[in-house]
C-alpha cells in the first residue's frame, strides 16, 4: 500500500511542517529516526531564515515574484490563475534549461512532470524575507486575488491623497527590482544581476539582521564558504556575542546527538548480524568519541537549556519525552564519556531502545523483526549541518552577483 500525507485546513504552519517531513526524504542523511528534527530545524531557522533544504539557487527568489507579478498585472482570476502560473513556471524551466549553467535548474529531470514547482519550495522564503507581502501560503494568494483586483479597483477610483497616507493594495515588496528586458521569453538565468543579489542582501538584512545568513551576505566574503559546518564561523567579528552562544550550543548539540543515531544503527547492525556494518559503526563510534573528546573543556559546564530557548523562539514546541531523553543522553555522555557510553551493558542502549519505541510504537526496529529486516544499513548519521549545504548555494549565487559591476552582467 502506497503511503500519503494529508492535511485538512490551510494552516502555514502546519503545511510547512509536512513539507519538512517530506523533506527529509529527499536528504538521506538528515531522517529523524530518534526526534530531534525540531531541535535541527530551529537551529537551521535560526541561523538560515527563509531557506530549506530543497533550494537550489537564489535566482528564484526574483523568478517567482516576477512571475507572479506578471500574471496579476494580466488580471488573471483566481479560477485559472493556478494553471497559469503552472504554466509559466515550467516554461521559465525550459528556457533556463537551454542556458549554459543549468545547475539546480527545477524540472531538468520530472519535465513538465514536475510536482513540486519553484513557488512551493520558496514561498516560505519570499515571506520571510518579505518579498511577497500576502500573509498565507500560494493557494490563499491564487484565491484572494479577486477581492485584490477589486481593492485595486476602488483604489484608483477614489481621490488621490496627496499626504500619501494610502497606498494601493500590493502582494509584493514595493522595492523589487525589475526583472531584465524581454523576461519571462528572453534572458532568463540563473544569474542574478548586481541590482538583484544588492537587493536580497537588503531583504536579509533588513528582515534577518541578528542572524549568521545576514552576517555572512553582508561579508561577501567567498572564502567563508570554504568551511564545513557553520559554527567554524562563530569567531568571525561580525557575529554577535548571542549568535557565537547559539553556534556553540547548536555544534554541541550536533556532536552530543550524533553518537546516539550512530548507537542506534550499530544496534541493529548487532541485531541483524550484519559483521560489515557493525565493524564500520564501531570505527564510527570511535571516530565520533575522538571528536567528543576535544569538545570537553566545553562540555563541562554546558547546558542545553539554551536549546530550549531556540526552539520556542523558532515558533516549535519540544514535548518533555523529547527534552527527557536528550538531556539524559548529554548527562549520561558528561560522566562516563564516549567510549562507555556505547558499551554492550551500557544504559545508554536502554535509553535508545526506550526512545524508538515511544517514538514508533509497534514499527520500531529495535524490537519488531520485520521491521529490522527492512532495514537498509544507515539511518540518518550524517552530522546535523543545520542546513549550511543549501545556504552556501544561495550564499554564492549573492555573492557572484555583487561582484558584478552594475552593467557587467547585461541582462543576466
Amino acid at each position: 500500500m502506497m503511503s500519503s500525507l494529508t492535511w485538512l485546513d490551510y494552516s502555514e504552519r502546519d503545511r510547512r511542517r509536512a513539507f519538512e517531513v517530506i523533506d527529509l526524504f529527499r536528504e538521506t542523511s538528515t531522517v529523524d529516526e530518534l526526534g530531534l528534527g525540531s531541535v535541527r530545524n530551529s537551529f537551521s531557522d535560526l541561523f538560515f531564515p527563509g531557506t530549506s533544504t530543497v533550494q537550489t539557487r537564489a535566482c528564484y527568489f526574483l523568478l517567482v515574484p516576477w512571475t507572479f507579478l506578471r500574471l496579476e498585472r494580466l488580471g488573471f482570476s483566481s479560477s485559472e490563475v493556478a494553471r497559469r502560473a503552472r504554466r509559466a513556471e515550467l516554461n521559465l524551466s525550459r528556457r533556463m534549461l537551454a542556458g549554459n549553467d543549468t545547475r539546480g535548474v527545477f524540472g531538468s529531470q520530472a519535465g513538465d512532470a514536475l510536482k513540486r514547482l519553484p513557488s512551493e519550495v520558496y514561498w516560505g522564503g519570499l515571506r520571510s524575507w518579505g518579498i511577497c507581502t500576502f500573509p498565507g501560503h500560494k493557494w490563499g494568494y491564487f484565491r484572494s486575488l479577486d477581492g485584490f483586483y477589486r481593492r485595486g479597483n476602488r483604489f484608483r477610483s477614489t481621490p488621490r491623497d496627496p499626504e500619501g497616507r494610502r497606498a494601493p493594495p500590493a502582494n509584493w515588496h514595493p522595492h523589487l527590482p525589475a526583472p531584465p528586458s524581454g523576461f519571462p521569453y528572453e534572458n532568463v538565468s540563473v544569474a542574478l544581476r548586481f541590482e538583484d543579489a544588492e537587493y536580497l542582501r537588503d531583504r536579509i538584512q533588513a528582515r534577518h539582521p541578528e542572524t549568521l545568513l545576514a552576517a555572512l551576505a553582508a561579508r561577501a566574503n567567498r572564502a567563508d564558504l570554504d568551511v564545513h559546518r557553520p559554527w567554524q564561523l562563530s569567531q568571525l567579528r561580525e557575529i554577535a556575542p548571542v549568535l557565537r552562544r547559539q553556534l556553540e550550543d547548536a555544534e554541541l548539540f550536533a556532536v552530543c546527538m550524533q553518537g546516539a543515531v550512530l548507537l542506534y544503527n550499530l544496534m541493529l547492525s548487532e541485531l541483524r548480524q550484519h559483521e560489515e556494518w557493525t565493524e564500520d559503526y564501531r570505527r564510527r563510534l570511535e571516530d565520533w568519541a575522538t571528536d567528543v573528546d576535544e569538545l570537553v573543556p566545553t562540555m563541562e559546564d554546558w547546558n542545553p537549556g539554551g536549546i530550549w530557548w531556540v526552539v520556542r523562539a523558532t515558533g516549535r514546541s519540544l514535548g518533555y519525552p523529547t527534552r527527557a531523553f536528550i538531556q539524559r543522553w548529554v548527562e549520561d555522555l558528561k560522566q562516563v564519556g564516549p567510549r562507555a557510553l556505547v558499551a554492550e551493558d551500557s544504559s545508554a542502549r536502554t535509553l535508545v531502545r526506550d526512545r524508538e519505541v515511544q517514538l514508533k510504537r509497534a514499527r520500531a526496529r529495535l524490537t519488531n523483526p520485520r521491521r529490522l529486516e527492512l532495514w537498509g544499513g544507515d539511518s540518518g548519521t550524517g552530522r546535523m549541518g543545520y542546513r549550511w549545504g543549501p545556504a552556501k548555494r544561495i550564499l554564492e549565487d549573492l555573492f557572484d552577483g555583487l561582484a558584478r559591476s552594475e552593467g557587467d552582467a547585461g541582462n543576466a
